[in-house]
């Protein structure tokens, strides 16, 4: 009987030990897995929140580089969402008083924030 008792005990002390690990292994995995993937998605461009990025993005850029584009087309918006912030990649046409350009401008949303910043801006190649 002792030595039933004793096999008992051990079992479940290892069977503790190791739901225990795995509970640990998973959490920590999840976590990690939640802040580095991201998973793309494509937005519709006449949304309203894709174009309010858009006008936000060439806005932002014409103030930090005292140019005067205006946006013309919005010609694509993809959406890397993960657990912390998302972020946008949009390919837009913007023009000047001379020319249309194709331009590819990156943006972050950050929850805490609840704004977007501009990360770059720049023609597409």
């Amino acid at each position: 009987m002792m030595v039933s008792l004793i096999k008992r005990r051990y079992n479940m002390r290892t069977y503790c030990l190791i739901t225990l690990f795995l509970f640990h292994f998973a959490t920590v995995t999840t976590a990690t897995s939640l802040m580095s993937v991201m998973l793309p998605l494509n937005l519709n461009v006449n949304d309203g929140l894709v174009i309010e990025m858009a006008n936000f993005a060439v806005t932002e850029h014409n103030k930090r580089t005292n140019a005067n584009l205006k946006l013309a087309q919005i010609l694509s918006c993809k959406a890397f969402l993960s657990a912390i912030s998302n972020t946008y990649t949009i390919e837009l046409l913007a023009n000047d008083i001379a020319e249309t350009k194709k331009y590819t401008a990156r943006l972050i949303e950050i929850f805490t924030d609840s704004t977007y910043k501009l990360q770059s801006f720049q023609l597409a190649p």
